[in-house]
């Protein structure tokens, strides 16, 4: 019997990515977006699900009976109820690591635009332009500073952290990670309190999990410099936005840059917005694991992991028949 593969939401995907398919035999079924209301419509029949980004949790999962893996086009797991998954064999495979480059050179263009304004300036230029800025021989509307020099506090320790830190360290950033808690070790290692405390730039760049959730929070923040900058391309709910937003109203931040929030997708009601038109904000739609080359590298290793597992699956019934 083939496999039923269902692909839940291919409007996830660049216009330039290329989808394979699985060598072995098999029904292919994709959508452009599966809504909540459509997800057992969708998997009634499907033995594997492959997902960017619409959540499989238990209320589907358990009227699902034919499912056997779901094969998530993702860097992380929280998504699905991995829980209810082990206990009833749904294997949930997903790609850790492949967007270790492109989402740290996404954190590093925010500090670099949140240091040097280059965006900010043109906007500038926009307004000079159209005669609501005066024309000026040298302009200081916005403050200009140095990367190098500057100390770089990472929470975080997977592949995205380590790349960001050989980057940041490649431009003369001291680069430094907090020591979750006391579990991590080394002469780069500092509590989470000292970091704040000494920081330039706090990027966030580990999971949402129940211990990190609201880690950054108004007592957090207000430890920071008041010039210091906050980066989040790691999870929204690992900030406190409230916090944030009455931080940097307050003048207590340099500056922010957020690629994920706690809500997603973005919707125009979310109270971030009352910052959307300061130049030391910046506001991504989840957007920084998302280059040419990650997405096809992504949706490349989401197949093979169904490969692998049918392969795993056809080897396990050969030794039963053996």
């Amino acid at each position: 019997m083939s496999e039923q593969i269902v692909f839940l939401d291919d409007d996830g995907l660049a216009p330039s990515t290329r989808l394979k398919r699985p060598g072995f035999a098999h029904a292919w079924k994709q959508y452009a977006y599966t809504h909540p209301e459509q997800v057992l419509d969708h998997l009634r029949e499907a033995t594997i699900a492959l997902t960017c980004s619409v959540p499989l949790r238990e209320e589907h999962l358990r009227q699902l009976p034919n499912l056997k893996m779901i094969s998530l086009a993702l860097t992380g797991r929280d998504i699905v109820d991995v829980d209810y998954c082990d206990a009833h064999g749904i294997v949930v495979a997903s790609v850790p690591g492949y967007a270790a480059n492109t989402v740290a050179e996404h954190s590093l263009a925010m500090i670099f635009e949140l240091f040097r304004r280059p965006a900010a300036f043109t906007r500038l230029m926009r307004q000079v332009h159209a005669g609501t800025a005066a024309c000026k021989n040298i302009y200081f509307d916005h403050r200009i500073r140095d990367v190098r020099g500057r100390q770089l506090a990472i929470i975080g320790s997977g592949p995205i952290a380590v790349r960001l830190a050989e980057l940041a360290r490649a431009l003369g950033m001291q680069v430094l990670f907090e020591d979750r808690g006391g579990q991590r070790r080394g002469a780069d290692c500092r509590p989470l309190a000292e970091l704040l405390r000494s920081c330039d730039v706090l990027s966030i760049n580990c999971p949402l999990t129940p211990e990190t959730h609201n880690l950054i929070d108004a007592a957090e923040l207000a430890l920071m410099k008041p010039d210091a900058l906050v980066i989040n391309t790691g999870r929204g709910g690992i900030v406190n936005e409230a916090a944030l937003i009455q931080a940097l109203q307050a003048g207590r931040l340099g500056g922010v840059a957020l690629d994920v929030v706690e809500q997603e997708p973005l919707h125009p009601s979310n109270p971030l917005f009352a910052l959307i038109g300061r130049d030391d904000f910046i506001l991504n739609p989840h957007i920084a694991w998302s280059s040419e080359d990650a997405m096809q590298q992504l949706m490349d290793s989401a197949v093979d992991n169904i490969t692998d597992f049918h392969s795993r699956q056809t080897s396990v019934a050969r030794t039963r028949t053996a």
